[in-house]
């Protein structure tokens, strides 16, 4: 492993920093020195960063280190000065990916984007489907910003197969070692070329192996956080609640529809409908309740 970043992150700019900058796996570094060198050519680059399906294992993180690095090195090399910022850089909703790229692309062209779903609470191929759907309206709109694009997800073969072996240049599949002492302990990831990452996907997709091809080396990476750890986990949090927000919003209007289906075409009374449901839940449910709900559908419907 190597140093970086020394004179942007001299000691105790972070937590948990013990020395000015921090390390990095030399390979990944080589590996992320090329793209360096290309990207002022009318490029922009993809990145996978996957956690073998798990949660929890560090994946923001290392993509917080890449894109420390990566900014670092585009004022050495280029003198271009972008921002690393929570508020800036960092998408924990699909939605908002679009209105992120086309701000960093338009003012900071060049800048490292991390679509960091993390905070969207992955649950199953229905979230999924609309977070690929987000990925691609991104690159239709906003592929022409030479942007570094660092996606952050739990399982590479939930990728549709364009961003996961053509779109993206290479996957880093982070992972957790036990200890002798049975901690669990972050900090590791195999690294796939778009060669290797091909073969992974086409080999590997239907069992979800992600030994069904070699990787090219493994890596090591600290528990540094280059931005505003605190800030960052508010912001992560805040996107959560409102991701719940809004399951709750779907539930209640599944639930109001459902009611005005039993009272329009089923013929049970409102009152008839409160006292199935107590029935059913243990759980009070007063008439006005539930003649609101039907209210509510009725409005929402017209």
């Amino acid at each position: 492993m190597v140093k970086v970043c020394e004179k942007r992150y001299p000691k105790g700019s972070y937590k948990g920093q013990n020395s000015d900058g921090f390390m990095i796996d030399k390979d990944l570094k080589d590996n992320l020195d090329i793209l360096l060198k290309n990207i002022k050519d009318d490029w922009d680059f993809t990145i996978v960063i996957s956690g073998g399906g798990e949660v929890r294992v560090g994946k923001s993180v290392l993509a917080m280190q890449i894109a420390a690095y990566w900014i670092d090195q585009l004022e050495e090399l280029y003198n271009i000065k972008v921002p690393l910022d929570p508020e800036v850089n960092f998408v924990l909703d699909g939605k908002k990916l679009i209105e992120k790229g086309n701000y960093l692309g338009k003012n900071y062209p060049c800048s490292p984007l991390i679509f960091d779903e993390a905070g969207a609470d992955l649950e199953g191929k229905k979230v999924m489907s609309s977070i690929t759907q987000d990925v691609l309206d991104f690159y239709r709109e906003c592929g022409q910003y030479n942007l570094l694009n660092i996606l952050v997800l739990p399982e590479f073969f939930d990728l549709p197969r364009g961003i996961a072996i053509s779109r993206s240049v290479f996957l880093l599949d982070v992972y957790v070692r036990a200890r002798e002492d049975g901690k669990f302990e972050r900090g590791y990831y195999n690294f796939y070329s778009r060669r290797n990452k091909k073969h992974l996907y086409i080999k590997g997709k239907r069992d979800l192996n992600y030994n069904a091809q070699p990787w090219n080396f493994n890596g090591r990476f600290g528990p540094f956080y280059p931005i505003d750890e605190k800030r960052y986990r508010e912001i992560k949090q805040e996107a959560m609640v409102r991701r719940e927000s809004k399951r709750r919003n779907k539930f209640q209007m599944q639930r109001d529809a459902c009611w005005y289906l039993f009272n329009i075409e089923v013929g049970w009374t409102q009152k008839e409908i409160a006292k199935r449901m107590e029935q059913l839940t243990g759980i009070f449910v007063a008439q006005q309740t539930v003649m609101d709900a039907m209210s509510h559908y009725k409005m929402e419907s017209e």
